[in-house]
């Protein structure tokens, strides 16, 4: 599948730039993200799941990317430490993922579960993504944890039993 990250500014309200992000398998959009500069968030769309992340560094010796989630729960993190072989380290819902961290020279970036193993994903990013200057980290840092929260979607399927009160189990796949 070939998939393609593409970018455009929006300027909604005074002095409040955000960047809508798109990623394109053929001509379809299977992810959002609209990142908000200002407040440090993205929000994330992929069929009819949602999510919003936010990030913040903690650790003055050893400082790490700390993402949350609408509730302010830790749900992964990217710790610069983690590097191993030009492959970094995103944790997200305690699944690890490798990417490459040249990325941005190469206009390419691959997600995978081992360092040099075979790609999960590979996205290719549009020259304006490769080009982008003046933003802060966390919008690269909100990009691989989009892709990482986009590659286990179908992983998070749960399975709830509906009727306590019932002998019967009734399930629904949520």
């Amino acid at each position: 599948m070939n998939l393609l990250l593409q970018n455009h500014e929006s300027y909604p309200l005074k002095d409040r730039k955000q960047l809508n992000v798109a990623l394109l398998a053929g001509g379809e959009v299977v992810l959002n993200m609209l990142y908000d500069v200002p407040l440090h968030t993205a929000r994330l769309e992929s069929g009819v799941s949602r999510r919003m992340f936010m990030v913040y560094k903690e650790g003055k010796r050893f400082p790490k990317h700390v993402f949350k989630n609408e509730y302010g729960f830790d749900v992964g993190m990217i710790d610069p430490q983690a590097a191993y072989n030009n492959y970094g380290c995103v944790q997200l819902y305690g699944n690890a993922f490798y990417y490459n961290l040249d990325f941005i020279k190469e206009k390419t970036l691959t997600l995978s579960r081992l360092p040099d193993a075979p790609p999960l994903l590979t996205v290719k990013l549009d020259s304006y993504s490769a080009g982008i200057n003046g933003l802060p980290d966390d919008y690269y840092h909100f990009l691989l944890a989009s892709l990482c929260w986009f590659v286990e979607l179908p992983a998070k399927e749960e399975v709830l039993n509906t009727n306590i009160y019932s002998n019967k189990s009734g399930a629904v796949r949520v």
